[in-house]
């Protein structure tokens, strides 16, 4: 069913000079609108019925040609697809075109001026979920699919761009109907023994819910990781090496090294890729007691970014001891459950690492990165590279733990998703509360219509008409 009649079109490639451009036309009179422009090769005049007679999923080489005055814009091929079977549900044509700016916007020109309005942003993907397509999680995925900076948050967006988060969410709401359902009949119609009613354990199936809603709300935090980026924080005190290190993980001279303290005023952020997991990396101003002004803004923006961060990395040199300002920022790190890991730095001017802990001399642990404690040290020497695929390894260990595996894309990708699911887990929470308290099963069911209507707002799915329906189909009450 579509939604829409009206024709839209927009340049679907990004601005900017390229070899291919895309014009992307979708609607009710999407391949007459092109007709009127196109041209096939051979021919004098334009295409005169030539692309809407034609089969769908067919491409047809010709020249687009300007409506006003019949002048040849560029050669062109055009793909038509007739709908449903397109991306919108729509008719669709797409007019494959070189990838100038200007013969872009001369070629979408004309098709405007025959016919078509300009497309609203997204509305591509928005016409595909209204016309059933995509559900609403799948329509998100696709920015996500597109904003991808890395291996593993590219597989986890077309997994959830497959409909796995919908199933998931359709496989909790129709769960949560079945008890609706129940509830609904044990209220009007008490007088009826019916064994789907006598049989079911409504405490142990609202436990269940919660169980499996809260491993989804927790999912959250991956959908972040995997679209933003693992924040790494590299904090310490002065000349600890941490911009040694940044320029090491980025395989480049990108934060300036010196051998004076305090040469870090600002923090300095970049992106790199470990693994096929996107890292946000954040070198940070050295950590101490200053005079300075301009010093203490930058001691008191590392401080902010090691709270903000997913993961500090504790800068102490190998050849010194822990200080009173180290161990307390451990401390901290500690007290507050947030990941960490203390990094030994400049082994190469440490020698044999003499000075250091008895229990920090197994450097093999650090190599594999497996079976390290989140406490124990990683010895390393971001000058020569010693160390260093251990220090990765352990990252990614300690970031993600198991958990932010992803593998199956069931997981939420924004605030949107994750509120919706919240409110559905409060909604059975609430009604756990009054199961317990023997408050009406009636009140029961209004907090489990709540959690239907809240989960149905991640998929986009009506959720008001489907309640009746349901019951009667499922038991046959008038017997």
């Amino acid at each position: 069913m579509n939604h829409s009649r009206e024709t839209i079109a927009a340049i679907a490639t990004p601005v900017g000079t390229s070899g291919i451009g895309v014009i992307r036309i979708s609607g009710e009179d999407a391949i007459a609108v092109c007709d009127r422009v196109f041209r096939p090769h051979g021919r004098k005049n334009a295409g005169r019925g030539k692309l809407a007679a034609s089969a769908t999923h067919t491409a047809h080489y010709g020249q687009i040609l300007d409506p006003a005055n019949g002048e040849v814009l560029d050669d062109v091929l055009v793909l038509v697809m007739k709908g449903p079977g397109t991306y919108t549900g729509e008719d669709t044509a797409e007019i494959d075109c070189h990838g100038g700016i200007y013969v872009l916007q001369r070629v979408l020109q004309a098709v405007l001026e025959s016919g078509a309005r300009m497309a609203e942003p997204g509305e591509f993907t928005k016409r595909a979920f209204l016309n059933g397509r995509l559900d609403l999680a799948q329509a998100e995925s696709v920015m996500d699919v597109i904003s991808a900076s890395s291996d593993l948050a590219l597989r986890a967006a077309h997994k959830r761009l497959s409909g796995r988060l919908g199933s998931k969410i359709d496989d909790l709401r129709r769960r949560i109907m079945d008890l609706l359902v129940v509830v609904e009949v044990e209220i009007d119609y008490p007088e009826y023994e019916i064994d789907e009613v006598e049989e079911l354990d409504l405490k142990r199936e609202l436990d269940q819910l919660v169980t499996d809603l809260d491993a989804l709300y927790r999912t959250a935090d991956t959908g972040r990781l995997l679209r933003e980026g693992i924040r790494v924080t590299i904090a310490g005190r002065p000349n600890m090496g941490k911009s040694t290190l940044l320029n090491a993980f980025l395989g480049e001279d990108r934060a300036i090294v010196t051998n004076i303290p305090g040469t870090t005023r600002d923090t300095l952020e970049e992106s790199m890729n470990l693994d096929g997991i996107p890292i946000r990396l954040v070198d940070t101003a050295g950590m101490r007691e200053t005079a300075d002004p301009a010093e203490q803004q930058g001691v008191q923006r590392a401080k902010d970014a090691v709270w903000d961060s997913d993961l500090v990395l504790v800068l102490i040199a190998a050849d010194e001891e822990r200080t009173p300002e180290d161990e307390a920022l451990l401390s901290s790190l500690a007290d507050s459950g947030k990941p960490y890991l203390v990094v030994r730095t400049k082994t190469d001017l440490a020698g044999t690492g003499e000075g250091l802990a008895a229990d920090q001399e197994v450097f093999v642990s650090a190599q594999t990165g497996e079976g390290l404690p989140s406490d124990q040290e990683i010895q390393i020497s971001a000058k020569t590279g010693e160390g260093m695929d251990g220090l990765k390894s352990r990252i990614r260990s300690l970031v993600l733990s198991g958990a932010v595996q992803a593998d199956d894309g069931v997981y939420l990708a924004n605030t949107r998703q994750k509120q919706a699911v919240f409110q559905a887990l409060e909604a059975v929470r609430e009604g756990i509360v009054i199961q317990e308290a023997a408050l009406g099963t009636d009140m029961i069911g209004t907090q489990l219509q709540k959690a239907y209507d809240a989960l149905g707002e991640v998929t986009g799915n009506s959720v008001q008409e489907d309640l009746i329906d349901t019951i009667f189909s499922r038991f046959c009450l008038g017997k």
